[in-house]
């Protein structure tokens, strides 16, 4: 009986332990004095340099500028754009040249429009690609984007969002809290016997 107690109170105290650890990374969101210390959860102490870590993490290793550029620009995708980009083209074109131009060019501007972009289209849309992505590198800041998004998110969307992410994890931890609890009550009662 002594030792089923020794471990159900053993157990019982690291279930407990590792429960109110886990919650001390997240609570007190704002800090509360005691005994002239301050207290807050780590994570809302800390979530500047969290948003920064991340944001550098997710340049870095995770989504690079060239890799989003070459995700938005495959190949499957440059040919849909130049499809529609030469129907836009060949529309706009059309409606701007005057009746009066159009004459002198046979009535059929639109065909003419279309056999000058089948046959030089291919470099003009190279052109504006490389154009396109050299503005888009310099101007794309993903590290600025995830961290702003991070700096914005309520404390408790982002507690859900970490618990989301880890919450089989998270229980496992108060599970082995209280198995390592139970084992330590085990050996205490064992102690206590020999003493």
């Amino acid at each position: 009986m002594r030792i089923a107690i020794f471990i159900l109170i053993g157990g019982l105290i690291g279930w407990i332990t590792n429960k109110i650890a886990i919650k001390m990374l997240f609570r007190p969101i704002n800090p509360h004095k005691i005994l002239g210390m301050n207290f807050q959860g780590v994570f809302p102490r800390r979530k500047d340099q969290i948003a920064k870590s991340l944001a550098d993490i997710i340049e870095q290793e995770l989504l690079s500028k060239e890799d989003l550029m070459n995700q938005m620009l495959s190949k499957d995708k440059i040919e849909q754009i130049k499809e529609k980009l030469t129907v836009v083209m060949v529309n706009k074109l059309s409606e701007a040249i005057p009746p009066a131009i159009s004459m002198f060019m046979g009535g059929d501007v639109k065909s003419f429009i279309e056999k000058y972009i089948n046959k030089h289209g291919d470099h003009i849309f190279e052109e504006m690609l490389d154009e396109f992505k050299n503005a888009s590198l310099e101007n794309i800041d993903i590290y600025h984007m995830v961290k702003t998004r991070i700096d914005e998110l309520d404390f408790i969307e982002f507690e859900k969002i970490i618990f989301g992410l880890m919450n089989k994890e998270l229980r496992f931890i108060e599970v082995i809290g209280l198995f390592l609890g139970g084992f330590i009550g085990a050996i205490q009662y064992l102690i206590t016997m020999f003493l």
